[in-house]
């Protein structure tokens, strides 16, 4: 029975852990198993080759990622029930009328138009992210987005997951994860406002169909009939060539000015109905539409950090460069455990088509026994291997850095002491060479043990939460068990 279809979303939550799992499997059958599997694939594209491969390795039981993709559904639903229930409350409101006061014109819009649009404001000053400037004023009014209150009920649910061991908070964390909060973040809050928005216009279309409604305008200010006419005039200029009959003309705006004092004025108030294509149409142009926009953004943008949350996982680049490694071949009939500096004489390979250069730090390996453990375990050939760290100065350290920099680099694997914590000096090594090599390429980084032991699991843990700091994609800890 096939694996049943998952969403991106479980997919970017479920692989890196259960690849973080499948580290205790050997290094050499990792590599077998993903290459053979990255050969059936035949799109080019990385996260359809990823989620290829997984479709292929995972089993059916239901994972952490099913269980919160199910969670935030479950929010998406209520957030669109809160919203509609919000819009009906204060439709009801704003058109109330019960034969003795007429439907403030005035009162409709503030209620349905300038305070959604407020919130609206609200929404979009959180779109640039965490920056300085805008960092405190971010803070002051995140409690007023409801979308923040779904996402904090949503951290309190993803910490009680044992599998999952990040939170999503979009004012912090992994770069990933903060992108997915932040635009789950909006598009919870769009889908409230697009339900308040539709419920408010369905409720004004029936109030309007099946009741008998007055208009007024009023306001304590003292308004000047022709003022309030521009002003109308200019809400209404999206429509006024292709609804001309919602424009409220002049006569109408003023014969329709209620003052409170002047009983007269109601007798007339029948026939200034006439309003209600207007009030309908400023709720659709400056309520519902700009909702509905930043709903169909925030839901790409929101795709879009998915895909980075799995792709940008620096086990994923992993499992990406064992799904495109060559054929490797080895004499051992049998696995051999990973020890702590391998020999020279390690088992001969008859294929290793894979090219990368090398960086030893501190003299923790030979060369000649550098180049075997990237035979061994990575499937790899070393072009280059220069040395740096330790007692060299920084000229020299610049100097490994240049030679690397000017090759045509590919992969580079820099083999560290596995015994010792990774020190600053090693990480502004590491992003250094980054800025060398570019982007696209990957750097691995060997610990390598010392005596006859292999790497323990607290050594690779350290350096790959040491290396993880950096928040490269394409940077990650092999220590090729």
């Amino acid at each position: 029975m096939p694996p049943a279809a998952t969403t991106l979303f479980e997919d970017a939550i479920d692989i890196p852990l259960w690849l973080e799992a499948d580290r205790l499997t050997p290094h050499a059958e990792r590599s077998r198993r993903d290459r053979e599997l990255g050969l059936k694939l035949e799109s080019r594209d990385n996260l359809q080759r990823v989620r290829g491969w997984w479709r292929a390795v995972t089993p059916a039981e239901r994972r952490a990622g099913a269980r919160l993709d199910g969670i935030r559904v479950a929010i998406t639903a209520i957030m669109a029930l809160i919203g509609a229930a919000l819009g009906v409350s204060v439709a009801l409101a704003a058109f109330q009328y019960d034969g003795s006061q007429p439907v403030n014109v005035v009162r409709l819009i503030a209620l349905l138009v300038v305070v959604p649009t407020l919130f609206l404001v609200v929404s979009l000053l959180l779109l640039p992210g965490r920056v300085v400037v805008l960092r405190g004023l971010q803070d002051l009014i995140a409690p007023l987005n409801p979308g923040a209150l779904a996402l904090a009920v949503f951290r309190r649910l993803a910490r009680a997951s044992p599998e999952l061991g990040v939170a999503f908070d979009w004012r912090a964390g992994r770069s990933g994860t903060s992108r997915v909060a932040k635009w789950q973040l909006m598009r919870w809050s769009q889908v409230a406002a697009v339900g308040f928005n539709l419920a408010a216009l369905v409720t004004a279309a029936l109030l309007v169909t099946f009741t008998d409604l007055a208009f007024r305008w009023s306001t304590t200010l003292d308004a000047d009939p022709e003022v309030v006419t521009r002003i109308v005039h200019a809400i209404a200029w999206p429509w006024h060539a292709f609804v001309p009959s919602a424009v409220p003309s002049a006569e109408l705006i003023a014969e329709s000015q209620f003052f409170r004092l002047d009983s007269s004025a109601l007798a007339s108030g029948r026939a200034l109905a006439a309003w209600w294509p207007f009030t309908l149409l400023t709720i659709v142009t400056y309520g519902l539409l700009p909702r509905l926009v930043l709903l169909l953004v925030a839901g790409a943008r929101l795709r879009a950090a998915e895909r980075a949350l799995l792709l940008d996982d620096a086990r994923v680049t992993a499992l990406v460069d064992r799904m495109g490694s060559p054929a490797v071949e080895t004499a051992a009939a049998e696995h051999v455990e990973s020890t702590a500096a391998p020999t020279a004489d390690a088992a001969a390979y008859h294929e290793v088509k894979g090219r990368a250069h090398a960086v030893i730090w501190e003299g923790c390996v030979s060369a000649p026994a550098a180049r075997a453990h990237a035979r061994n375990r990575f499937g790899l050939e070393l072009v280059a291997i220069v040395e740096a760290g330790g007692s060299r100065t920084l000229g020299a350290d610049k100097q490994a850095l240049d030679a690397i920099g000017s090759s045509e680099s590919g992969t580079v694997v820099v083999f560290t002491p596995a015994w010792e914590p990774p020190l600053l000096e090693l990480l502004d090594f590491l992003g250094e060479l980054r800025r060398r090599v570019g982007l696209e390429h990957s750097i691995v980084v060997a610990p390598i043990a010392d005596e006859a032991r292999t790497v323990t699991g607290v050594e690779h843990e350290t350096w790959a939460r040491a290396v993880g700091r950096l928040r490269d994609p394409k940077l990650y800890v092999e220590a090729g068990v």
